[in-house]
């Protein structure tokens, strides 16, 4: 919990999900987990609240049904026991999201993009509304409140996690120092109020958590004891293998993919894998979690593609750069990549975020310079570095690709995959046990609050219909 309050609210997580670079399917791009930032976006136009008032997540709405008319300023959008957000509460806190968001990716929404950010930011801040203010009463009402002391001793648990100091933190924020200490405070707020008044009532026996590691070690047997039947079975009639994937495995089809991604899916399996001839099964495999019996198939070669075309064009885009044409107008005319309509910017990315080629030409190259032309398996690509943090260890840049076609080699194999619960110990079935009692005792305690305090909520009334899950 204190890694959230750090980290920060939950509104910007929503803004975070309008992400840049290139589309995910492409090369560049080998973490999409870490590879997040802030998409672009555009000032609002005249008359677009109706088309944004349509764009709710839920629903489809007829183009030729008349929208409603957008809320008055004074209209209450939710109310929690006696606070209540307006229409003009909510439209104040949705520009400075947008604006907050423009300043920190350095760009704008797409005007295309701004209805749907919007209602998605506008959901974000009703649920920020109701969550904050239910804690609040609730806790007031319960007469938990932060003294001194407390916030003292969660102040220096932040600070020993992180290894800064707390003033650094706020100061970090992307909503500001204020902001920040303010969101902190009221998460230190709910966790000592659940501590105190919910989490405290959780029990876990010994004989539960016996019950639990029996049941643990039994299922692990059974996995084991089962891929060892199937593994002799295989061994004295090899046609049954077949017929034991199609009936037993977690995967029933042939999997075929390149090497590097069958080392990523068996992961230390690979070697014993790769090494087993054609036609040949495995002896039993530990994969994650899960045992494994593969039979390897065929290879197929890679095909290279006739790269002399794309060559030639991405040459004589970067003899064009280097006469001093715009990069950004040539990326948006020429460019491979969807980053190509933002000029080719990609934003900043740290190691290990692009493939090999792409990460060495962005990390050596010089600000500013156009690069030498860089091959990778997806094409060619023209590099252009913009900005370079070394302290954070990451860089921003633009690129200009050109696919080439190629081929990948592949391997074909077929797996008799049976899933295995990882062996465990009472101290770790312990605390999940806990953790997963702590959430459930949390909805309630907060599904309970929010009837007693009559949340309502006009423009988004599943967020006081719906129990919180």
């Amino acid at each position: 919990m204190k890694k959230s309050m750090v980290l920060g609210s939950a509104m910007f997580a929503v803004a975070a999900t309008f992400v840049a670079g290139c589309d995910k399917s492409e090369a560049e791009v080998q973490n999409t987990d870490v590879n997040i930032a802030v998409e672009q976006v555009a000032a609002p136009e005249a008359g677009e609240v109706a088309l944004e008032m349509s764009a709710m997540p839920a629903g489809v709405q007829s183009d030729v049904v008349a929208l409603p008319p957008p809320p008055k300023d004074t209209d209450v959008i939710a109310s929690v026991g006696d606070a209540q957000m307006t229409w003009a509460d909510l439209t104040k806190q949705v520009d400075e999201m947008v604006a907050l968001v423009t300043s920190y990716s350095g760009r704008p929404i797409p005007s295309s993009e701004l209805p749907q950010a919007k209602q998605e930011f506008r959901r974000s801040l009703v649920q920020k509304f109701v969550v904050e203010n239910v804690i609040t009463q609730a806790a007031a009402k319960e007469g938990i409140a932060l003294d001194e002391a407390y916030l003292a001793t969660e102040i220096a648990a932040i600070e020993k996690e992180t290894g800064k100091k707390f003033d650094e933190l706020l100061a970090e924020h992307p909503a500001g120092a204020e902001r920040a200490k303010e969101l902190i405070e009221k998460g230190m707020l709910e966790k000592r109020l659940l501590d105190e008044k919910v989490f405290s009532q959780i029990v876990v026996s010994a004989e539960e958590v016996q019950a639990a590691v029996d049941k643990n070690a039994a299922e692990v047997a059974l996995a084991n004891e089962t891929m060892a039947d199937y593994a002799k079975q295989i061994a004295e009639t090899p046609a049954s293998f077949e017929t034991l994937v199609a009936a037993n495995s977690m995967v029933k089809v042939p999997i075929e993919q390149p090497e590097a991604m069958m080392e990523r899916i068996f992961g230390a399996a690979w070697a014993t894998i790769n090494a087993t001839p054609e036609g040949a099964v495995t002896p039993v495999l530990d994969v994650e979690g899960a045992k494994a019996i593969v039979k390897m198939g065929k290879r197929t070669a890679a095909a290279d593609a006739d790269a002399t075309a794309a060559k030639a064009k991405i040459d004589a885009i970067r003899t064009r750069l280097l006469a001093g044409e715009d990069f950004a107008a040539l990326a948006a005319e020429n460019s491979d990549c969807p980053s190509g309509q933002r000029g080719g910017d990609l934003g900043s990315f740290g190691k290990g975020m692009m493939v090999p080629e792409f990460e060495k030409a962005a990390y050596e190259q010089e600000v500013g310079v156009i690069g030498e032309v860089v091959k990778t398996n997806f094409g060619y690509h023209i590099v252009k570095v913009t900005e370079r943090d070394d302290a954070a260890g990451t860089v921003r840049a633009s690129h200009i690709l050109v696919k080439t076609e190629s081929t990948p080699a592949t391997v074909s194999v077929t797996a008799l995959i049976v899933p295995v619960p990882p062996a465990t110990t009472a101290e770790v079935i312990r605390e999940e046990m806990i953790e997963q009692r702590k959430r459930q005792a949390a909805m309630e305690y907060f599904n309970a609050q929010r009837k007693a305090l009559n949340v309502q909520s006009t423009l988004f009334p599943e967020l006081a219909a719906d129990p919180v899950r």
